[in-house]
């Protein structure tokens, strides 16, 4: 008897351990395909479906994470006009209500107090959450644009939007794909016109971070529930689903990227060859669409970034690509003894994320997941006189200001046994071979299978070279070695252009440029620089016809606008300059360097001169 006992104990153990491990295995979820559609969050809330999550959800911070800007929520922050004075370019903007519609305005005054311009945009979303903060969007036309103030929950009021105290730049701030998309799950942008949507902008209709941002795309799921709908085993089955992503079920690895693609960055952020911002599909690692990339601390640097560990963050520091959600928490001991299971979500339930009320309970329960109550160095009694009282994350993960936002804190994510702790030595990183001087912040376990793109690494240098030029050496090293391997690259092509411009290789110049733009590259920079080489060659009109196309493509760039506008007085056509940049600012009259030069040639009069707007401050 007891050696069938045995026996039975002992396949009751072996089968245990056989789902265990079977539990374990990585899941492969079908809807990774690209060829599954998406259908909208409206089809998850459908009746039997999803309904009760969907209304939850809907009231969350990523739930509710855009909307217009016209509901009664919106109408009431502003009971009535409210004015806010930027001392630093001496303008006035005013936040009112007209009607059913939010508007915000600007105007500047001259010595006599009267007004040289004033123009009002109807606001048409809202952006943002009640933890921080409300941005205004408007468009002109298919272009998105932010408005430069802010409504502030903390204060409780308007004023200046972030980034606006340190670089106010009025209406002219265009809202690109990789900003809306991480407030909106489903934007339409137009191909190759960052900035630009194609109507109905968004779709589905969907203004939020809906149900498909974390689960993928939804086509395969709706389909296969809607046929075992009604099935005897419909709602019993133990099997997980892999026609739709859990984000529970995935590798932390592939849990964590999901947060990672709007909540880390680095000194650069590098699509791969063939990808776009909207091609990362939850359940598969990010790093298969984007490469992010940060400049190493160096040992020389220790003491100073260890000083900025006690001081509220300042923007572009030696903390500000560690400050990111994901790298704060990869640098705690807590991340780095749990080999990587400690994730985004071990913490935060996007669902039914915690009230105001519950929120100490619920994160201090997450801490005792793996700690103690003997764990905490205070007695009970300590703890209870805090406020709020047993507050593990209030000791451990301090609120700091956040740097660029007015009247904001945010939580710090790396976990510290006390404010101010010095950085572990995993902060101080050293470059890979393959990378030197720079850290591939989301590189694969295993590279072997996923090489580098040398166009990847040659953008990646070339982005952080502009903030550090020590780095530009690699850049030629790769555009050599890149223009032998695939020379009609757009990206080759744009940095050889760049490189002749620099060393006065005039014609050179003007033969990369128009061939990137004939293979499809429609940067800004691209129009910008072959007209520069155009101008050099005596090429006038040429420049001239390039400019006007990059103005058609671009109609609301100011700096092309001015460029263009320098070219027409370079060739003479003084009433062409005067006409393209009145059409300008008859839509953002506070722009300033459009503004200025329309003021310089006005003043000047037929003497007016442009002598030196074409000369090499245009080259790269």
């Amino acid at each position: 008897m007891r050696r069938l006992l045995a026996r039975i104990s002992f396949i009751v153990l072996l089968l245990t351990g056989i789902v265990a491990a079977q539990s374990a295995l990585p899941i492969f979820y079908r809807n990774t395909d690209p060829a599954i559609a998406y259908v909208g969050s409206q089809t998850c809330a459908e009746s039997g479906c999803h309904e009760e999550i969907s209304r939850g959800y809907a009231q969350t911070p990523m739930g509710h994470s855009m909307a217009p800007a016209n509901s009664a929520a919106e109408l009431s922050r502003v009971p009535g006009p409210v004015t806010v004075f930027s001392p630093k370019t001496n303008r006035y903007y005013t936040v009112f209500r007209n009607g059913d519609d939010l508007y915000q305005s600007v105007y500047q005054l001259d010595k006599k107090g009267k007004r040289t311009y004033e123009i009002a945009h109807r606001m048409d979303y809202v952006v943002g959450g009640g933890l921080t903060g409300y941005s205004y969007l408007f468009r002109v036309g298919q272009w998105f644009f932010q408005a430069p103030l802010s409504y502030y929950s903390e204060k409780g009021d308007w004023e200046l939007s972030p980034g606006y105290q340190i670089d106010d730049i009025g209406f002219t701030r265009q809202i690109l794909t990789a900003c809306l998309s991480c407030h909106n799950g489903q934007p339409i942008p137009v191909a190759k016109r960052d900035g630009m949507y194609q109507e109905p902008y968004f779709r589905y209709g969907e203004m939020a971070m809906g149900c498909e941002v974390c689960h993928g795309p939804g086509q395969l799921h709706v389909e296969e529930m809607r046929k075992k709908r009604g099935q005897p085993d419909y709602a019993t089955s133990h099997e997980p689903d892999t026609s739709i992503v859990n984000p529970g079920r995935l590798a932390p690895n592939l849990a964590d990227d999901l947060c990672m693609e709007c909540h880390q960055s680095g000194d650069a952020i590098v699509l791969l060859p063939g990808k776009g911002l909207l091609d990362y599909r939850p359940g598969t690692p990010l790093y298969e669409s984007r490469a992010i990339f940060r400049r190493p601390l160096k040992e020389e640097q220790r003491v100073e970034a260890n000083r900025l560990e006690t001081e509220p963050p300042k923007r572009g520091s030696l903390e500000t690509p560690m400050w990111w959600k994901n790298s704060s928490l990869q640098l705690s001991r807590c991340y780095q003894e749990s080999h990587g299971r400690l994730t985004c979500i071990t913490c935060h339930v996007i669902h039914h994320p915690p009230t105001q009320e519950t929120k100490v309970e619920h994160y201090r329960s997450k801490c005792l997941t793996c700690h103690t109550e003997q764990s905490c160095r205070l007695t009970r009694a300590d703890r209870r006189q805090q406020q709020p009282n047993d507050d593990c994350i209030g000791c451990h993960m301090e609120k700091r200001a956040v740097a660029g936002i007015a009247h904001s804190n945010d939580t710090k994510h790396r976990i510290v046994r006390s404010a101010g702790q010095a950085l572990p030595e995993i902060a101080f990183e050293k470059p890979k071979v393959d990378l030197p001087d720079l850290l591939w912040t989301n590189r694969p376990p295993d590279q072997t299978s996923h090489p580098l793109p040398l166009s990847t690494k040659l953008q990646a240098y070339w982005t952080v070279s502009q903030k550090d030029p020590s780095l530009k050496k690699y850049c030629i090293t790769l555009l050599n070695e890149l223009a032998k391997q695939s020379p009609d690259d757009p990206v080759v092509l744009h940095g050889r252009g760049a490189l002749a411009l620099t060393e006065n290789k005039d014609f050179s110049a003007r033969d990369y440029y128009a061939r990137a733009l004939k293979s499809g590259n429609q940067e800004l920079t691209t129009y910008m620089y072959l007209a520069t080489a155009l101008d050099s060659i005596g090429h006038d009109e040429e420049a001239e016809n390039v400019l006007e196309r990059a103005v058609a493509t671009y109609p609301w760039s100011a700096m092309m606008r001015v460029r263009l506008a320098r070219q027409y007085v370079h060739d003479n056509k003084v009433w062409r300059a005067r006409a393209t940049l009145n059409e300008y600012l008859k839509v953002f009259p506070e722009e300033t360097s459009a503004r200025d030069m329309l003021n310089e040639m006005q003043s000047a009069g037929p003497a007016f001169s442009t002598s030196q707007s074409l000369d090499s401050a245009t080259r790269r």
